[in-house]
């Protein structure tokens, strides 16, 4: 059975102690501490329920049971970090150069669209029509 100032203090039931009178706190402890231990001796997880101003719990709605023989998925388990799994399918003269990167190769020469160096202009590309 929880205590006045141990249900005070618990965050869930804070607003229910700031809505009740303060003359009227005995009986929801009262009926906090009857009306949880009904839920956890039948096994219920979910209820819907309201207060009044003088403390009374009126139940509006209970869930149900939680079934023994309901689905439960099993706990996931990891590998140990010596799993064969994780190991690298590379060879083992490769082994070496697996963290390197792929780096594009670059052609020293600076150009753009195929156009060699020395065929590029200081400024517009040469058009037909300044032939003259």
């Amino acid at each position: 059975m929880q205590t006045l100032s141990a249900l005070r203090q618990d965050p869930y039931f804070t607003r229910m102690f700031a809505y009740v009178n303060v003359l009227c706190w005995p009986i929801l402890v009262w009926q906090i501490n009857r009306f949880f231990s009904a839920l956890k001796r039948q096994g219920i997880t979910n209820a819907l329920y309201s207060v009044n101003r003088w403390g009374f719990i009126k139940l509006v709605h209970l869930g149900d049971r939680e079934d023994p023989g309901a689905y439960k998925p099993r706990q996931r388990t990891f590998r140990a970090l010596t799993d064969p799994s994780y190991a690298s399918d590379l060879p083992a003269n490769l082994a070496p150069f697996e963290t390197l990167t792929a780096v594009p190769i670059l052609p020293h020469e600076v150009g753009g669209g195929g156009i060699s160096f020395c065929e590029m202009t200081e400024g517009a590309l040469p058009s037909i029509l300044d032939s003259t």
